[in-house]
């Protein structure tokens, strides 16, 4: 990992085996500490009002069914310990030795740029969540795949070898596939995160000798970090200054003034970003194509490109104390901006036939901008 990146460890890490149980439990501490208890409500209430989740889905709870079928090994910032999980079948050595790559490429990324911090200046919104978290795995996974490489050029294993492990994973993780798209978004932070710090070409990292480019990359963004998943979805929206993109800012204390009302209280404030538009601007019944995943392109759609900014606003009535459990009460005002009008036809267009909730209702505004209610 050293010789691939260019760094070296300022200390040794902490490595240990743990069992399943003891992997859930740190996974749901982890969970439980990032928000707290009233906060983690709010955002579930937004993902449902916003048709992120279903009316009654549990976020906590489908997030952890999600990383028990799928964590092998993690590394946790607060010890600064890897652990790699013991599973009932043994993963075969050449797929250790990846997830030993990943998880010590983000404990070499913690004792340069401190991971804790960086997911910390994430936490506004779902958008720059899912920003911070693909600088994050993306640097990971860029190196283990090219360790992965260097071990197949070695004669270490075969592809052969690796595609027969996939294909055993993909039966075993079928259960995911239906589950909310919302929750698919935590691995494309994989693939579009080291796409985009291979300054958007995914192929080229392959070709590179080492990982050093991707080191430059990632300490550039901690200095000034990309500010939308459309720049990680379109990496040339960043890295280029000719092209740069910024997101628009949709003005809260205007809105705060706008939506205010005797009786109504504004109970939480996000940003969807591209991803999570296209996610909502996608037919429910349309089907998963993985091959797609596997390039930017796959995650975006002609209703979501062309993303300018936007802020959904939730809305809940001054005695609202448990509407967090249900939707019942609660409403959402989304203010989506775009970069053309045709780009905002093409949104509203979308939406219709995607997977906003039903009872939703459009408007468009000016020349670039659109509300749903």
């Amino acid at each position: 990992v050293e010789q691939l990146r260019g760094w070296s460890f300022k200390h040794p890490v902490r490595k240990e085996r743990v069992s399943l149980a003891r992997a859930r439990q740190d996974v749901r501490r982890a969970l439980l500490t990032e928000n707290s208890p009233d906060r983690r409500a709010r955002i579930q209430a937004f993902l449902r009002v916003a048709g992120l989740i279903p009316p009654d889905g549990n976020l906590l709870q489908t997030s952890l069914t999600v990383l028990d079928q799928q964590v092998a090994g993690y590394y946790d910032p607060s010890s600064r310990t890897l652990r790699l999980v013991e599973r009932a079948t043994p993963m075969p050595e050449f797929v250790e030795r990846m997830v030993l790559a990943h998880e010590l490429t983000h404990a070499l990324d913690d004792q340069h740029i401190n991971l804790t911090e960086l997911m910390r200046a994430g936490a506004g919104t779902e958008d720059t969540r899912f920003v911070v978290t693909s600088l994050s795995e993306g640097s990971a996974t860029s190196l283990m795949l090219q360790q992965m490489l260097a071990a197949q050029r070695s004669g270490r294993f075969s592809v052969a070898d690796l595609s027969q492990y996939v294909v055993q994973e993909l039966e075993e993780a079928r259960t995911l596939e239906q589950l909310p798209r919302y929750f698919s978004a935590m691995f494309g932070t994989y693939v579009l995160g080291a796409a985009f710090l291979a300054n958007g070409d995914l192929a080229s990292l392959l070709a590179m000798p080492d990982n050093r480019t991707i080191g430059r990359n990632l300490l550039l963004t901690r200095k000034w970090p990309p500010r939308s998943s459309e720049q990680i979805l379109h990496a040339e929206k960043y890295w280029d200054p000719a092209q740069r993109d910024e997101p628009v800012v949709i003005d809260d204390r205007g809105m705060d003034r706008w939506l205010a009302r005797p009786g109504r209280r504004i109970l939480h404030r996000d940003t969807l970003g591209e991803l999570f538009t296209a996610i909502l601007t996608e037919p429910r019944d349309a089907p998963r194509d993985l091959a797609r995943l596997q390039s930017a392109a796959g995650w975006t759609n002609a209703g979501a490109t062309g993303w300018g900014g936007d802020r959904f606003y939730l809305l809940a009535g001054e005695s609202a104390a448990n509407m967090t459990r249900t939707t019942k009460g609660l409403q959402g005002v989304w203010v989506t901006a775009w970069d053309t009008p045709k780009d905002r036809d093409e949104f509203l267009a979308a939406l219709e036939r995607g997977a906003a909730p039903p009872n939703s209702t459009t408007a468009p505004v000016g020349r670039q901008l659109a509300i749903v209610f």
